[in-house]
């Protein structure tokens, strides 16, 4: 029986989709995270992370899936191939979705940074107003 030459760059296919939809799933706790009344910051933090780990695998992954088109000489969507093409239908609307969930992430990232700025705003003042002096007792207004 001939091996497959197809094998590889199938097995990269379902890698890709499986990194994506881990991706996915993580970007989603994320958006919940920026809509909770209080955000959870070490969990953020914690997603961030993990989410900048899974960004490494995707681009180390989608370098295997260019090697292997290469070697291959094709290209997506793979109509040539029905069995690559079924996991590629799968991975395109999966990125689709992910570009514009990120995009939505990154909104609303923009709205955390703005209230913040905002608070801070208002507190800065507070800030300089001395209300004990260095022994520890109250300052009246001197």
């Amino acid at each position: 029986m001939m091996p497959d030459p197809y094998h590889n760059l199938s097995a990269v296919l379902n890698s890709l989709y499986q990194v994506l939809a881990s991706l996915g799933h993580l970007m989603k706790e994320e958006q919940q995270q920026l809509m909770a009344a209080t955000p959870n910051s070490r969990r953020l933090m914690s997603l961030s992370e993990d989410k900048q780990a899974l960004l490494v695998t995707l681009s180390f992954v989608e370098q295997r899936r260019s090697e292997s088109e290469r070697a291959l000489t094709l290209a997506s969507p793979y109509s040539e191939h029905p069995s690559l093409a079924a996991v590629w239908q799968r991975i395109e609307p999966l990125a689709q979705q992910l570009a514009e969930q990120n995009q939505h992430t990154a909104l609303m990232l923009n709205q955390q940074l703005a209230w913040t700025e905002q608070v801070l705003n208002v507190l800065q003042p507070l800030q300089a107003q001395h209300f004990y002096g260095p022994d520890g007792h109250p300052v009246i207004n001197r």
